[in-house]
């Protein structure tokens, strides 16, 4: 009832559900494969990279080239094709967080993937 005697009617709505996200679903692991890839390819850079990652430049050490050109096309292009990073010792990575980074170079390298769960990931 309003202040002059009406009537008056609401409807409240209930609030929409929370956003659903589709599970991280990790693929088999390819890493033996990938790594028979290495052997006779002359084509692959030899050598390690420290990347300087964020802001702050924080280093990640001695991280194989060829095992990144094997595992990933970007590094493959960066590496392979004569950019200038394909014969430096450090590369910087600029706009990302060293923990975002570290992981991507965790994964490259080993096929492990940590989802954050209990359990772990791969």
């Amino acid at each position: 009832v309003s202040s002059d005697g009406g009537l008056r009617q609401v409807c409240a709505a209930a609030p929409p559900p929370p956003p659903s996200f589709a599970p991280i679903v990790v693929p088999p692991s390819t890493i033996l494969a990938d790594l028979a890839k290495t052997r006779g390819d002359a084509t692959l850079p030899e050598g390690k990279v420290t990347f300087l990652v964020g802001d702050d430049e924080e280093r990640i050490e001695h991280v194989s080239k060829n095992v990144l050109c094997i595992r990933s096309g970007y590094y493959r292009t960066m590496f392979g094709i004569g950019m200038k990073e394909r014969d430096a010792a450090e590369v910087t990575v600029a706009h990302t967080d060293l923990a975002s980074f570290t992981a991507l170079v965790h994964y490259l390298s080993t096929d492990q993937f940590d989802l954050g769960e209990e359990q772990g990931g791969r």
